[in-house]
């Protein structure tokens, strides 16, 4: 792959931002010719993003039909972080971890029991917990938690680390 577009590129990427640069990383791996057009790859918004990989404690309302493809892509990830993992010789702060989502108040209590009926409507699993059991899980959180949701099929990746093994990865 090359980071300065020139003629005679199979692939052109425009960004090299995460997507960006699985895309590039992609098709140079098919063989390719592929060119990044990015003054900064990596950068962006990998350097502050959370890294949330959660499916289903980020579902939303009117969000239903995308809900099969985030499920799908959450299937996939781990296989894919073995494989970057494995070309950039690099880890990536893959951790299938789960969520622990927190109601801090009687609105966000509110919000977080119509989500949970909300993922169980659509076949998902995730438990309500008492406050005191979310404090069991996370002794940090503060004393006047009101309620939560533990989703353990989330997962998360460190997007610093991520978008520096792609980078390594086209590179290769």
């Amino acid at each position: 792959m090359r980071t300065h577009p020139t003629e005679g590129s199979d692939v052109l990427v425009i960004g090299g931002g995460v997507i960006g640069l699985v895309t590039a990383w992609r098709a140079a791996r098919r063989g390719l010719s592929t060119a990044l057009a990015d003054p900064e790859p990596g950068g962006g918004a990998a350097r502050v993003a959370a890294g949330m990989l959660a499916a289903v404690t980020e579902l939303h309302y009117g969000e239903e039909t995308l809900l099969g493809l985030n499920l799908a892509s959450a299937r996939r990830y781990p296989s894919f972080a073995a494989e970057l993992e494995e070309a950039s010789g690099q880890d990536i702060g893959f951790r299938a971890c789960g969520t622990l989502a927190v109601a801090l108040d009687a609105d966000d209590r509110a919000h977080l029991r119509e989500l949970h009926e909300l993922q169980r409507r659509s076949g998902l699993e995730s438990e309500w917990l008492t406050g005191r059991e979310c404090r069991r899980l996370e002794p940090m959180l503060a004393p006047g938690v009101r309620g939560g949701l533990r989703v353990d099929g989330d997962h998360q990746v460190d997007p610093r680390r991520l978008a520096a093994a792609l980078l390594t990865a086209c590179e290769r």
